[in-house]
């Protein structure tokens, strides 16, 4: 039978990508680490990883067990730490996804109130606009930026947002104000990828596309791209409110997108329903995007 410790070493493995990193972060010899995950997987009678010369990778039984052996553990310390009298006190590694704008703006800057609040914990962030699958990715939480798709996920609403066209001062200088969104037409952009046509709501100017389009990887770049006066971006206003209040940015055709409600929301899957380190990471969130807002 194999035992909690095989549970955590297996969550370890898979964690830090490998036996040897795995055994390097808790302290662990190499041959007891591997011992325990051929315990586990002798019991379970599947293989847990995939292996090669260089790194073990999940595999699909492995994917499907993480996922509830990780919420299992976390139910596990809450309730430790519940009954020991030290319900404050958080442990564990936290993984979270995040567009790299709110990354930058909203959580790094006061990152040290939760590192003081809960020192038990650590993080490691994945800064990104694509959609990123929490199961598969093995993260903890996510904050998504936009209306939400039906799912399984468990979401929680942090901030209200609105998607706006703006450029800057520089740029509309020397190409002048569109004051129609037929005007756009002979206007740069900058634009993410998946962002090249924008939705406008008058008749005939759905899924418009501008004249000419620079293409920047993520929500930062496209942020100064606009700054630099390469093109008029498709933003979120939270993303850019201090660039607006600067005047570093303009807000052109106010009112013109069709659906410019972008919501933020702390997204989590079904398993860490009641984890307590995701909850005081949602709560930190709703603190820092509130703040803003009150400024």
């Amino acid at each position: 039978m194999y035992s909690l410790e095989d549970l955590k070493t297996f969550v370890e493995i898979a964690d830090r990508g490998g036996i040897t990193a795995a055994a390097r972060s808790v302290g662990t010899a190499p041959a007891t680490i591997s011992h325990r995950l051929s315990k586990l997987e002798s019991h379970l009678g599947v293989s847990l990883f995939h292996r090669n010369s260089r790194k073990v990778t999940l595999s699909i039984e492995g994917e499907a067990f993480y996922g509830r052996v990780i919420g299992i553990l976390d139910e596990l310390m809450n309730a430790e730490t519940e009954i020991g009298g030290h319900g404050s006190l958080l442990k564990g590694h936290l993984r979270v996804t995040m567009a790299p704008w709110i990354l930058s703006r909203f959580v790094l800057p006061h990152l040290d109130v939760l590192r003081r609040e809960h020192p038990g914990l650590t993080y490691e962030f994945l800064a990104s606009d694509r959609y990123v699958n929490l199961v598969e990715e093995q993260q903890d939480c996510a904050i998504r930026v936009g209306r939400l798709h039906n799912s399984s996920l468990l979401a929680r609403k942090v901030a209200d947002n609105k998607r706006i066209l703006c450029a800057s001062a520089a740029y509309l200088d020397t190409f002048g104000t569109p004051v129609r969104p037929e005007d756009l037409i002979s206007h740069r952009a900058v634009c993410l990828p998946w962002q090249r046509k924008w939705e406008l709501g008058r008749p005939g100017a759905t899924n418009f596309m501008p004249g000419e389009t620079l293409l920047v990887s993520n929500s930062d770049s496209l942020t100064d791209a606009a700054i630099h006066g390469h093109g008029i971006a498709l933003k979120s206003r939270l993303a850019v409110a201090s660039e607006l209040n600067t005047g570093a940015l303009c807000e052109i055709l106010p009112g013109v997108l069709t659906k410019p409600e972008a919501p933020i929301s702390v997204l989590r899957p079904p398993n860490l329903r009641g984890s307590r380190k995701v909850d005081a990471f949602s709560e930190f969130v709703l603190a820092r995007f509130a703040a803003r807002a009150g400024s």
